[in-house]
């Protein structure tokens, strides 16, 4: 990981539904996240904080309006590039996703499985759970692990092909405060050690006051 990457969106908008159903979830968002910050987005539920997080990461197709990821604009990339730009961003999410069958090492090499590198997959797995700090638990199948070490292996995972921006979607919200702590911890540590750039949605507030800016967004507005 070599520094974190700048995201720029202007004038986005993210409805679902159409006619008197509409729901407008993300309304002409502008805003610029600079490299190598944690940046909070807060709001009640249904604000469009998970939706704008989710159109940074291509996981949505914007209606209108434009992202940029280090100059790149997402919202213009065809169906192949697009592909490429989702497995360079780190995603983790407030229900885990491990896959029950395999160990916490295979979770965290799977994005890469289909794919020829030019590195050890599982090497770099098992590196990568020492640096979350559950090394020691590299062959424990999930249900062998506590929420909060399964978060650590869903981070370790997100962080497999060394991604300069990481998308975090309640990351905590299955967890207790002391497991918050930990896993907040975790990832301002990455900030901080690699110049990652990291976007939290969330609704703690103890989480927000905790990241470089918050943003906070109302009716899928920034307010």
């Amino acid at each position: 990981m070599s520094g974190g990457s700048v995201v720029v969106v202007e004038e986005l908008v993210k409805s679902f539904g159409s006619g008197a159903g509409q729901l407008v979830a993300v309304d002409k968002v502008s805003a610029r996240i600079e490299p190598g910050t944690a940046v909070a987005l807060t709001g009640a539920s249904g604000s469009g904080k998970s939706t704008l997080l989710h159109l940074i990461g291509a996981i949505e197709r914007a209606d209108s309006g434009s992202v940029l990821v280090d100059k790149v604009e997402v919202t213009k990339l065809g169906r192949r590039a697009l592909a490429e730009y989702r497995r360079s961003v780190g995603f983790v999410f407030q229900r885990y996703h491990l896959l029950p069958a395999l160990t916490a090492e295979d979770n965290v090499a799977a994005p890469l499985l289909p794919f020829r590198v030019d590195f050890d997959k599982r090497q770099r797995a098992r590196e990568l759970l020492d640096i979350v700090g559950i090394g020691d638990r590299h062959t424990a199948l999930p249900s062998q692990l506590s929420g909060g070490q399964q978060q650590r292996v869903a981070i370790a995972r997100a962080l497999i092909a060394s991604p300069r921006l990481l998308l975090a979607d309640e990351p905590t919200g299955n967890l207790d405060s002391a497991r918050t702590t930990e896993i907040i911890d975790l990832l301002l540590t990455l900030r901080d050690t690699h110049g990652m750039t990291i976007l939290i949605a969330t609704h703690e507030q103890d989480v927000a006051t905790r990241c470089n800016q918050s943003i906070h967004l109302q009716d899928g507005r920034i307010v």
